[in-house]
């Protein structure tokens, strides 16, 4: 066999669907393929194609769409498409060459003899040739579920009534009589055409029968009055997320300064099956950290649901990090109740993907905390003593120790209101790579529990100071030119050559965290303050630092990269398998391998453009 039949033949051996047939048959197959090269634009298949021509990519890619002009699939190196015998035209199946491509072309009737001859050969063509076309019927079937789960939908799709009101001078009867007429669990309480709280059947349970009220005093008296509210507007899963984190279990709806509706998480969760709500709730119930460990085995299912159900990266980071937020503040509680009442006000921070809500299954612990300053050394013990029994907790409940020691049981990260400021002034003014890694943490921080006042004006002052500092900001961007995306020159993924995770790629590591050290660099640039990689990749735009399709880029890079990896963790935890960010390129469709590739290409070239930028200033 000469040179270019050998090449050829050591390519199919590459290919899932020729590697069935028997060492004899790819020996002589070669011989039998026709070289095809399409240049970009093209139809695909070419009119010419008989029924049964099988299509194998040498190099290029192919866009499949169906009648609407949706993407259906992309076929890239490797993959193979089947001419099939009857075209559906309900669903008919278009395609189009979008890169310069090159083809092995077996002919339809040397196809048809391998298909006779070797079953397994057969039924990948099979599945081939209908694909394409399950996959128009798919997408036409879609329409009908679109918008029906609470990740689609607003507050005001789900009001169903007005709401049912009671002024505050009516008595406690007065109100449970009503709530038993109206069967409903709360009331809106109304002063005159103002919004003056709310009252609950779990309101009247506590503070009147529980605390010996009587059934004759004002409703004013036991209402809550401090309220959340969202509009009719409002995402239905915001809604959610924001009575998971306040621990809540009723929302008013305005319009304007007037209540319209009243909506519960009994309302959310009949219409989602998603459960962070109850999550929460439970984890409140709590009184040991072995009954919280029980809770926490519940937070991949969350994330099975989550997945499940369509929800966003954006939607799916923000419930995650709920329940473990939820987690960490019962955990300082019980410290507290063991330990004592803390001896000065304190905050515990989060950083990395839980001060950015970010999270997923798989994660560990990046903490930090901050205490009012005392020259007494007691009060240093006391919250190692407390940090200790959190960050043991939280990984009792699944959440292995920080391996970079970012934790306040080490003394770095658990400092006075004094010792913080003195430590972000070191980092901005004497900026050098290991400091920059620190700050990139130290601006991710954010309180979870504790006194917020102790930190937030702290951040909000280095963030102001670091605008005037060219040095750090040069640095931060250096930093975050470090590690590049796992593309190679030709598109080609680069995998982990060997160990345990070979042929995978770490999609949290190469691509998530290089897309979130890019946008926190943009927020620097533009004095921004929000935290979340979305938000900040937005306030870049708005504010000038990078164009507007280089922000929607991102924004879909990190979509694609946060989706893929959440779909990877939750197949792995049906299969029973410790959930990870590594994902073997194999296991994708045709699409997902393109998307992927394209993710990385988009982060590789902001890479670039801000590799430009340092060297046009000298700073690279």
């Amino acid at each position: 066999m000469d040179a270019e039949l050998q090449e050829i033949r050591d390519f199919l051996l590459t290919s899932p669907d020729y590697a069935v047939l028997p060492e004899p048959v790819l020996d002589r197959l070669p011989k039998l393929l026709n070289v095809r090269y399409l240049r970009r634009g093209t139809p695909f298949p070419p009119e010419e194609s008989a029924a049964d021509d099988l299509w194998l990519v040498r190099a290029g890619a192919v866009d499949l769409r169906d009648s609407q002009d949706e993407l259906l699939d992309k076929l890239g190196e490797g993959d193979i498409f089947a001419v099939p015998e009857d075209a559906d035209p309900l669903n008919p199946v278009s395609g189009r060459v979008v890169e310069d491509a090159l083809f092995y072309l077996l002919p339809g009737p040397d196809a048809r003899e391998l298909r006779q001859q070797h079953p397994g050969f057969a039924e990948r063509f099979e599945r081939a040739s209908r694909r394409p076309a399950e996959q128009a019927r798919a997408a036409l079937g879609a329409g009908g579920n679109r918008g029906q789960g609470v990740l689609t939908v607003s507050v005001g799709e789900l009001v169903t009534r007005p709401p049912i009101t009671i002024t505050p001078e009516s008595t406690i009867r007065d109100a449970a009589e009503r709530m038993t007429e109206q069967e409903v669990s709360a009331l809106i309480v109304m002063s005159g055409d103002a919004l003056a709280g709310i009252v609950t059947d779990h309101d009247l349970r506590k503070r009147c029968l529980a605390a010996g009220r009587s059934r004759q005093e004002p409703v004013g008296n036991i209402m809550s009055s401090r309220l959340q509210t969202v509009t009719r507007e409002t995402p239905a899963f915001e809604a959610l997320l924001m009575m998971s984190r306040q621990d809540i279990h009723h929302l008013p709806v305005m319009s304007g300064q007037q209540p319209v509706g009243l909506i519960s998480t009994t309302d959310l969760i009949r219409h989602q099956g998603t459960n962070a709500v109850y999550l929460v709730r439970d984890i409140r119930r709590c009184e040991s950290v072995e009954a919280l460990s029980q809770v926490a085995r519940s937070l991949p299912e969350l994330q099975i649901q989550l997945v499940q159900s369509g929800a966003t990266a954006f939607h799916l980071g923000q419930a995650v990090t709920a329940v473990i937020d939820a987690l960490t503040r019962r955990l300082l509680k019980l410290a507290e109740t063991q330990l004592g009442p803390p001896p000065v006000p304190y905050a515990w921070l989060a950083c990395g993907s839980q001060g950015r809500r970010e999270q997923s299954v798989h994660t560990d612990q990046d903490n930090a905390l901050i205490h009012a300053d005392s020259k007494d050394e007691e009060v240093d013990a006391y919250f190692a003593r407390l940090a200790e029994f959190v960050t043991d907790g939280l990984d009792a409940c699944g959440l292995p120790h920080c391996p970079g020691d970012v934790t306040p049981a080490n003394a770095h990260w658990r400092r006075s209101v004094s010792g913080w400021r003195k430590e972000f002034s070191r980092v901005t003014y004497t900026p050098d790579t290991k400091r920059a890694m620190l700050a990139a943490h130290y601006f991710d921080l954010r309180v979870v529990h504790g006194d917020a006042a102790l930190f937030d004006p702290l951040r909000s002052e280095a963030l102001t100071m670091v605008g005037g500092q060219p040095p750090f900001l040069a640095q931060m961007a250096r930093n975050a030119l470090r590690r590049s995306p796992p593309l190679g020159f030709f598109r080609q993924l680069v995998l982990v050559p060997s160990g345990e995770q070979a042929d995978t790629l770490d999609v949290k590591k190469q691509g998530l965290l290089l897309i979130s050290s890019l946008a926190q660099v943009y927020a620097f640039q533009g004095g921004l303050t929000g935290m979340h990689t979305l938000d900040r990749l937005a306030g870049a735009v708005h504010a000038g630092v990078i164009t507007r399709d280089a922000g929607e880029n991102l924004c879909d890079a990190y979509e694609t990269l946060f989706t893929l990896r959440a779909r990877h963790q939750v197949d792995q935890v049906k299969a029973g398998e410790a959930p990870d960010n590594h994902i073997p390129p194999k296991t994708l469709s045709a699409l997902e391998r393109a998307h992927l590739k394209d993710a990385f290409a988009v982060i590789g070239t902001m890479q670039k453009n801000l590799r430009s930028r340092l060297a046009a200033k000298g700073t690279l």
